[in-house]
């Protein structure tokens, strides 16, 4: 029974679903996820339980707001200013997520129940199929802010697995300053030539090592994968250092070039 609770929390997560929002009728969904009414209503029911979906007053199932503060989220969330402000600050970020979700790939491999591995199945294969979409000609690929959000959704099922609520929090924490400090350079990440289909790959190895227990294995993709986003990131950075600097170069010719002799 966890298999469809699990696909139907990663469809809420693959279509940016946040607290209050609806989830579409259930003939529609049902059609979606390829099950029937009666699957559905027991999955919302599971989901419910666990306080992730609640239904309103004159129907409708909706995305539940979080039971708790989550302090510690809150708590990093206030240094969005500074993350927005400073350059570079974003650097800060991914060092302490390379040991964060390092530790969290480990302990989600040592760690993760039924429940978990089929979530991340699930939301790992979410992801997939909106990169391989972004690599093809066929015009459907997905919005590079709606991949940023999947891919956050694929490394949350990872640190959900690890049981430390301390290290989810703070994660979900770290995760909202990296985009708040640089949603721009990471819409452009998926659009650099090659880095779908390197990201899939990483992903897939990270969810292999976690769903076949290798701890070690399962660390070691985890700062592979980390390392590579910190090296196309600080690509993306220096060509726009680049790009300035030769915007600038060409507007002091041509003010020269207009300056009366």
């Amino acid at each position: 029974m966890s298999a469809l609770p699990d696909r139907l929390e990663a469809m809420i997560a693959a279509r940016a679903l946040g607290p209050g929002d609806r989830l579409p009728a259930e003939r529609t969904l049902a059609a979606d996820l390829g099950v029937s009414r009666s699957a559905l209503r027991e999955a919302i029911k599971h989901l419910a339980s666990r306080g992730l979906l609640m239904s309103r007053q004159g129907g409708g199932t909706y995305v539940a707001a979080p039971p708790e503060g989550e302090p510690l989220r809150d708590a990093l969330l206030e240094l969005a200013p500074l993350a927005r402000g400073e350059a570079g600050y974003w650097r800060d970020v991914l060092e302490i997520r390379k040991s964060l979700e390092a530790d969290a790939a480990a302990f989600a491999a040592r760690r993760a129940d039924a429940a978990d591995r089929a979530r991340i199945a699930a939301a790992c294969d979410v992801l997939s199929c909106a990169l391989q979409s972004e690599r093809s000609d066929s015009g459907a690929a997905a919005a590079p802010l709606e991949l940023a959000r999947l891919d956050a959704a694929f490394h949350m099922a990872i640190a959900r697995a690890a049981h430390n609520a301390v290290l989810h929090q703070v994660m979900i924490g770290l995760q909202g300053l990296l985009e708040t400090s640089i949603s721009d350079s990471l819409a452009r990440l998926y659009r650099l030539p090659g880095v779908p289909g390197q990201l899939d790959l990483q992903h897939r190895r990270i969810m292999e090592a976690v769903l076949g227990a290798d701890a070690e294995a399962a660390r070691a993709a985890a700062i592979a994968h980390l390392r590579y986003v910190e090296n196309r990131l600080e690509d993306i950075e220096s060509d726009a250092a680049r790009q300035q600097r030769s915007a600038q170069a060409l507007r002091h010719i041509r003010n020269t070039e207009d300056a009366p002799s």
